[in-house]
């Protein structure tokens, strides 16, 4: 670059220095040859008026003695040239030309003069064709033929280079808008290429005006009437382009003015023509109503593009503003100038004012362009970025989501679609033991080792942080399994390079349409390979011994685990010959699976290793280091050192070999922790000690610190409560809870779990203040302790607090694990009467409720709702014990149906009732759904159907056809076999299936699942009648009524008030009523209370009929005894 630069600088002076030397030359040489461009000469004439014609009279000088040529000009007059009296050119008298044509248009005029002219009278004659107008001022010029044509071209040259200039943007502009389009980049919108076609159209226009103006037209176009008509044309319709410009750049509602301005110009032309065409009056003379419009477009499109890029800081009016201006004062510049010279010729203020005008919005609009080309470029890098992991360079776990997202939509790549799952063996330990950079390279070595034997680099994903997954097609993609083993053999030939093992775990799967319905399902069959390969190879890597798997989880505890252990260390033998690696990867193999710290102290080598989550606890110099007696004073409590140096040297002096003591630890703000250390003794076969394994917890059955946090426990929380009964008055609990947390666990290991769980801890400690503590109570859940405040704002502003610091942890781990927290919030009780239990209850309460209402969200505690509960949970456990014992507190009830038609009793519906012991009666729409979620619906279900029909059977002694309806619920139809328990209970009974009724609602019948619909056609064949319940609150469409094929309709209570009340509703009961009847099925209209409602009810015809008219639901006995024990 450097280079470069110097060259450029280089090229520059050279340039500098020919410009110089040039200009030097140039003042040296005297004699200089003059190219002449004009040579014509300017002829002075005499003019003169004779009846309204204007007359030049010249004698022709010597030089017009060879052949020579006049040249002059006219503008909307008619024109004649006498040479001696004798006519020799006349323009405009054509007899031919269209009688509205008066005007023969501007015009440059050579006339070619025969030899021997000189000293001849020349006359010419300029006649007017509106009333005292000769156009321009007239000039006369002779020369050769070829002479008057540069004579033109020179006099207007700077007007026709301006054309060329802006024909040549024009095209440009042309261009740029056929390649926007054609390329239809997402930066490039429809604002921009439409742009550039106005640009360009508008460009093409005025090149064509100001070329007509210059007289270059007329060596292309000889016919001057033509010339006219393209002069007006394009002045009357280059506004249009520029306003469809304005119109695009512009946001507001105000640019509407822009598309009336253009179709205002397009009438004008219309209008103009029209009056040319039927000789009312010619173009040019209704040109100022044309100047008049376009002084109108000025000061809108000032005040638009003032609006826009101030008041509503409109970008691209704020890029276009002084381009804008530029061109409006140029244009009125041009009408001004062709005022003042008294509409004889224009002038070059706007071709100039054009070009410059086309020129910078080019040039903006190119910027613009590039602007957003470079945004979308650095967007479409971050988005690269946002999908790569940095450490690894390949795919992270957010391209991966996508992906996997793309998969299941196309679901022809997802069959042809195969998983690899890789895993890195021992990440963890190569972080603990060489360091996190050592754990880096170990990451980068094997992406690059998998990306060595699996190429496609866009397939290869990290998604853990030691896991990664490979797509690759089934149908390509061949011996999966010698390339993983060839990449493990290559690995593993690394390992002299690096003081530490190398290997990969890996699970493999392609996509199965017998198996598979989802990439879920691929994955989940990869990742159990992966899972079983793992384990194996940490067996195998823990020394090949399943009793020491089976025997050495020691926890510190109840007596049961006491003796385990003592089953442990028995074996003494068997664990002589394990070396000292394998002891160690033995304590970080079960330390995830342990409460306490296991640990390993080496009498031979003074070697102390103890589980890695020990250093987030105590103030360890390492979880492994030498000269153990020396360091434990680093970390050991000054007042236990003594005795828990006595205590070593009595192992090491005597044959022991169970340790147990209680002493005291520094944590990480050296204040002393008890602990309780025990272990056992392995001794060579001299009795020597080797090494003594153990376990270390904080004393108490229950920790009081939480392994992996650090946070105090449950039982400090306990304490503190117990403690503070007389002080603790006010103050409050926010119960938080990791949302979803077994699926991080499932998903990501438990590791990660472990490490998401420790981020959670410190989100909080970083939120709360010095007066509020934090206790963790169970696996994922944690509870603050504000003892100052009870005030449940504060309390919920906490926990914003804390979800705020939570998501952003989430982003700075490149949203690896996405989860969220939900909080349950409770203003501390009265102590003295409200136990710690019953707050923990409280609080357990609060957290569920919080996580019912949809998770990542908080929870006020509320006593109603509490009550509630509790309410519910004691009817639900009575309806436990109720169905344990015999049913106990159900019973049966029967409600009437009468045939209307006949007026007499024909059945009844059979409902179920509960009696608490503690409420009273409660009803069914309280105990129905908590049978339903309990599933207890369903032996209660079958001990109803067994009531109703033994109650049928014996009402039918008396009442032959008398049947029953009987309700199912929606869990009676998915969970169990409904059917086969009434033809069941019928067959034992005697009873005729035609005797029941099954009564359904609409939502139930309407689940569009397998088991719904199997019931449906069971019940046709077992010859059961269907009845339709709650018509008018559900669904009600009567295309239904032909896809459930109902034997009976019931009108609900609901629809029949309605309809007595209002005429409307009758009517449209009235119309329901028929199309029922229509479709072959029976009607019953329940909830008939009086004999008027009775009296118009059956003006509908119906079938049958129900309600408290005849008597309200009654219990077996008293049903018997007031309709079926009657005389009839």
């Amino acid at each position: 670059m450097k280079f470069k630069k110097k060259l450029w600088i280089s090229l520059i002076l050279f340039i500098l220095f020919g410009t110089v030397f040039s200009g030097w030359i140039f003042h040296q040489n005297t004699t200089r040859e003059y190219l002449v461009f004009d040579n014509t000469t300017q002829l002075v004439t005499t003019e003169r008026s004779e009846d309204n014609i204007r007359i030049e009279d010249v004698i022709l000088p010597d030089s017009f003695q060879n052949q020579q040529s006049i040249l002059f000009k006219t503008t909307h007059t008619r024109a004649e040239v006498l040479l001696d009296g004798e006519k020799i050119y006349e323009f405009g008298n054509d007899t031919d030309t269209l009688r509205f044509m008066k005007s023969p248009g501007p015009c440059w005029h050579i006339v070619d003069l025969p030899k021997n002219s000189d000293g001849k009278h020349l006359q010419v004659r300029i006649i007017p064709v509106y009333s005292d107008y000769y156009g321009n001022s007239f000039h006369l010029f002779g020369g050769t033929k070829g002479d008057c044509t540069l004579k033109i071209l020179s006099n207007s040259l700077c007007s026709l280079v301006l054309g060329c200039e802006i024909l040549s943007l024009g095209i440009i502009c042309l261009i740029l808008c056929f390649s926007i389009m054609r390329k239809n980049d997402e930066y490039s919108s429809d604002e921009s290429y439409m742009i550039f076609l106005n640009l360009g159209v508008f460009s093409l226009l005025i090149t064509l005006w100001t070329l007509k103006q210059c007289g270059f037209l007329q060596f292309l176009i000889p016919d001057p009437r033509a010339l006219y008509f393209i002069d007006y044309f394009t002045f009357f319709l280059f506004p249009v382009p520029f306003n469809f410009i304005l119109y695009d750049i512009c946001k507001s509602k105000y640019r509407k003015g822009a598309v009336h301005l253009s179709i205002l110009y397009l009438c004008n032309m219309a209008a103009a023509v029209l009056l040319q065409c039927t000789g009312v009056i010619d173009i040019f003379r209704i040109l100022p109503v044309t100047h008049l419009i376009m002084l109108v477009n000025v000061i809108y499109t000032v005040t638009l593009i003032r609006y826009e890029s101030i008041k509503l800081q409109n970008e691209a009016t704020r890029h276009f503003k002084y381009p804008m201006y530029l061109v409006m004062a140029f244009g009125v510049a041009e009408l001004i100038a062709y005022y003042i010279q008294h509409f004889q010729q224009t002038s070059i203020f706007l071709p100039f004012g054009t070009m410059l005008f086309i020129l910078l919005l080019v040039w903006i609009q190119v910027s613009r362009f590039y602007d957003h080309y470079l945004q979308k470029q650095k967007l479409i890098y971050l988005q690269k970025l946002a999908d790569t992991d940095l450490l690894t360079d390949t795919m992270n776990r957010n391209a991966y989501e996508k992906k996997v997202n793309r998969l299941n939509v196309q679901k022809d790549k997802l069959h042809t679609t195969g998983l690899i799952l890789f895993d890195l063996d021992n990440l963890k330990i190569i972080n603990d033991r060489f360091g996190h950079e050592k754990g880096d390279e170990a990451l980068q070595l094997c992406s690059q080792c998998i990306k060595q034997f699996f190429p496609d680099k866009e397939n290869l994903f990290r998604i853990g942080g030691d896991e990664f997954a490979y797509f690759y097609n089934k149908n390509k993609e061949n011996n999966i399994g010698d390339k993983i083993a060839q990449l493990n053999q290559t690995l593993e030939s690394t390992e002299h390079t690096f003081n530490y093992p190398l290997s990969i775990s890996s699970g493999y799967a392609c996509f199965l349409p017998e198996m598979d319905s989802t990439f879920k399902d691929l994955a989940k069959r990869s990742d159990l390979m992966l899972y079983r390969i793992k384990r194996k190879r940490k067996l195998a890597y823990a020394g090949n011994s399943e009793l020491l798997i089976s025997n050495t989880l020691i926890n510190a505890g109840t007596s049961s685990e006491e003796k385990q252990q003592k089953e442990i260390f028995s074996h003494t033998k068997n664990y002589q010959d394990f070396s000292l690696k394998e002891l160690c990867n033995i304590i970080d193999l079960l330390s995830p699976s342990t409460d306490g710290f296991l640990y390993m102290l080496d009498f031979r080598t003074d070697f102390f290793y103890i589980a890695p989550q020990a250093l987030d606890r105590f103030c360890l110099p390492g979880n492994e280091f030498h000269n153990m007696t020396k360091e434990l004073k680093e970390f050991v409590y000054k007042k236990d050192y003594p005795l828990l140096k006595a205590e070593l040297d009595n192992l090491l002096n005597t044959d022991r070999n169970i340790h147990n003591m209680e002493y005291r630890w520094l944590d990480l703000n050296r204040e002393p922790v008890w602990i309780n250390c025990r272990g056992y003794i392995i001794r060579d076969d001299q009795q020597e000690p080797i090494y003594l394994i153990g376990c270390i917890n904080e004393i108490g059955n229950r920790q009081k610190a939480d392994n992996i946090t650090g946070l105090l426990g449950e039982t400090s929380l306990e304490k503190y409560f117990k403690d503070s009964v007389s002080t603790l008055n006010k103050g409050f609990l926010i119960h938080v809870g990791i949302d979803g947390f077994k699926m991080i666990n499932e998903n990501y290991g438990w590791d990660y779990g472990d490490y998401i769980l420790r981020e959670t801890a410190s989100c909080i400690l970083s939120c709360i203040s010095d007066s509020q503590k934090v206790y963790k109570i169970a696996s994922d859940e944690f509870i603050i302790l504000d003892a100052t405040s009870s005030d449940t704002t504060t309390a919920s502003n906490l926990y914003d607090h804390i979800c705020k610091h939570i998501n952003q942890f989430i982003e700075e781990n490149n949203f690896t694990a996405i989860f969220t927290i939900s909080a349950g919030i409770l203003p501390l009780p009265d102590l003295s009467r409200t136990g710690y239990e019953e707050i923990i209850k409280r609080t357990d309460f609060s957290l569920t409720v919080a996580k019912q209402h949809g998770r990542n969200c908080c929870y006020i505690f509320q006593e109603e709702e509490y009550q509630n509960f509790l309410r519910i949970r004691e009817i639900t456990n009575e309806l436990h014990s109720a169905v344990n014992h015999d049913f106990r507190g159900f019973s049966i009830f029967f409600q009437p149906i009468m045939d209307i038609r006949q007026d007499k009793l024909t059945g009844a519906e059979v409902l179920i009732r509960f009696a608490s012991k503690k409420f009273g009666q409660i009803s069914p729409a309280e105990f129905i759904p908590l049978l339903e979620t309990s599933g207890l619906i369903i032996p209660t279900g079958r001990w109803f159907i067994r009531e109703a029909i033994t109650a049928c059977r014996k009402i039918r002694m008396q009442i032959p056809d008398f049947r029953v309806n009987i309700n199912v619920s929606q869990v009676q139809i998915t969970k169990s076999d409904v059917i086969t328990d009434l033809i069941s209970e019928t067959n034992t009974s005697g009873l005729p299936l035609t005797a029941i009724a099954i009564e359904l609602t609409e939502s139930i019948l309407l689940e569009k699942n397998e088991k719904a619909q199997n019931f449906l056609k069971e019940l046709k064949q077992a010859g059961m009648q269907l009845a339709l319940d709650d018509f008018g609150t559900g669904y009600s469409n009567f295309h239904y009524l032909s896809e459930l094929h109902p034997d009976i309709v019931k009108i609900d209570r609901g629809f029949t008030s309605k309809a007595i009340t209002d005429k409307k509703e009758y009517y449209l009961l009235n119309q329901f009523s028929n199309m029922i009847h229509n479709l072959g099925l029976k009607l019953c209209i329940e909830g008939i209370e009086t004999e008027d409602e009775l009296q118009k009810m059956k003006l509908l015809k119906p079938d049958y009929c129900q309600g408290f008219y005849w008597g309200r639901s009654c219990p077996y006995d008293e049903f018997r005894k007031h309709f079926v024990d009657v005389d009839r």
